[in-house]
Order: C-alpha cells, then structure tokens, then sequence
C-alpha cells in the first residue's frame, strides 16, 4: 500500500510539473514573441513545453530511483497486422464512447487548420506524449506497482492533461491501450504510430465538425447506427479481455523476476541492496 500511495504522490506531481510547465512557457511565448502566426505559435510552445516537461521527468525518476530506465524499442513495434487491430480498437471505443457526448462538454478545442497545427496534433504530439507518458512516467509508476495499475495511473495523467471532459475519458482508456503495445511490443514505435493514428482520426472529426459532420453523423442512424455500435462494443470487450490478461502475465513475470534477482542478491550476500 506504500508503494501504491508513493505511485499516486508521483503521477500527481507530474501533473502538477505537465501544467506550470505549459503555462510557464505559453506566458513566455505571449510576452516575447506575441506576433507571430497562430499555428506556428501553436508548434512552438508545444515542442518547448514538451522537451521542459520531457527534461522534467528525467529529473524526477533519477532523484526518486537514482537510475533512469531505458525506453523499450523492440522493432516488433512495426508489426502491420498488430498495429491494424490497434487502429481497429481505437475506432472502436471512440464509438462506444460516443454516448458521453450527451453527458460530458463535446469537444470545444478550437484548432485552426494550418500545416503547423496539423504536425503538431499528428505528429509531434504522438512522439512526445508517448515518450513522456509511456516511455518515462510508467517506468517511473512500474518501480511501485503492478504492469496495470502503473498503466491506469498513467493513462489518468493522460487523459487529466487534456483538460476537455469528453477527451479525458477517451484518453483514459486509449492510454492503456497505448501501455498495453508498449509492453507488449516491447517498443515505444508500437504506440507512437497508433497515437499518430487515433489523432489524425480526431484531428479529422474535428475539423469535419465544423462543416456540419461528426463521428456520429458518419456510424449513421437508426438501425445501422445500432449495429455499427454492437459490434464496436463487441470489438472492445474482446480487446479489454486480451488486455488484461496480459496485464496479469506481465503482474506474473515481474514477480518471478523480482524472486530470481533477490536470490541472485542473497548468493552474493548483499544486505544493503536486499534491505531496498
């Protein structure tokens, strides 16, 4: 319970670094550069927030664990027949997930339609945020807990730094989804590339919605809309179940390697490290 605790104080402290981070250099953008187009102000403040939070996160997990974990990029990240049903499941919960709308706030983002905004949601933002949430908070989380639980503390930051109701409930479950690839593939390409995916298909809504168009609109109405969602539904319950079985293969392996290092340590008589 210490350790879950511990895992709960870092994910809230990294949001609290995410946001002043944002803010900080928004406001230094806004007062030295203030002319400058919108999405090229957009593309900038991004990638420097990013690369702050990115340094930011480095320092935390050196400072609480004394040694930064390597990020995994296992080439299995590339796999097409894994990644179209990634693509698959993302489309999916995004439909299953469509009922909210009539619950939280719809998605009020104002993007504008330049080339800059457009590398920013689809491309840098993948890479960033996979590196980030993936590649460094959940090596961080997984010192603590469980492959599950340091994949839903992550994804809860995930989806808490996206502000808009309706994309942090999205985000919530894509993140885990994100983790599962992550860990599964070994590969930190496994996630960039659906992440590329699942924001050119937002991105793409979201535009579409202002001319009149919407991820509703297109499933359809009436009975098709009905059997579009049933099998949306079943494609999510049939990934919800392979993902958590994973996540407790994983919970298993990590134990039984956490037993073959501490029978290493107790063959070369280490007391202090078998203290830790």
């Amino acid at each position: 319970m210490k350790r879950f605790f511990k895992s709960v104080g870092l994910t809230t402290m990294f949001v609290f670094v995410f946001a002043v981070c944002m803010f900080a250099v928004g406001a230094v953008f806004s007062i030295f550069m203030p002319n400058i187009p919108a999405d090229v102000n957009f593309m900038l403040i991004y990638f420097c927030s990013m690369i702050t939070i990115y340094g930011a996160t480095l320092l935390i997990e050196r400072v609480a664990f004394k040694r930064v974990l390597p990020v995994y990029n296992s080439r299995h990240g590339f796999n097409p027949i894994s990644l179209l049903l990634g693509v698959v499941l993302i489309i999916s919960i995004s439909i299953v997930l469509l009922p909210l709308e009539g619950v939280l706030s719809p998605d009020s983002r104002a993007f504008g339609d330049g080339p800059f905004t457009l590398i920013t949601v689809v491309l840098l933002a993948p890479i960033f945020e996979e590196m980030i949430f993936r590649a460094r908070l959940y090596n961080i989380l997984s010192r603590n807990t469980s492959p599950l639980m340091s994949a839903s503390l992550s994804a809860v930051a995930f989806g808490a730094v996206h502000m808009e109701p309706i994309v942090v409930a999205e985000a919530l479950v894509v993140g885990v989804v994100f983790s599962y690839y992550y860990l599964s593939k070994r590969s930190i390409f496994a996630p960039v590339i659906l992440h590329i995916f699942n924001n050119a298909i937002a991105y793409s809504l979201i535009v579409l919605s202002y001319r009149g168009e919407s991820l509703r609109a297109i499933v359809g109405s009436g009975e098709m809309q009905l059997v579009v969602y049933v099998v949306a539904a079943a494609i999510v319950l049939c990934g919800a179940v392979v993902i958590l079985r994973f996540f407790v293969k994983e919970k298993r392996r990590m134990r039984g390697v956490e037993c073959q290092d501490m029978e290493t340590l107790a063959e070369h008589h280490d007391p202090d490290q078998l203290a830790e």
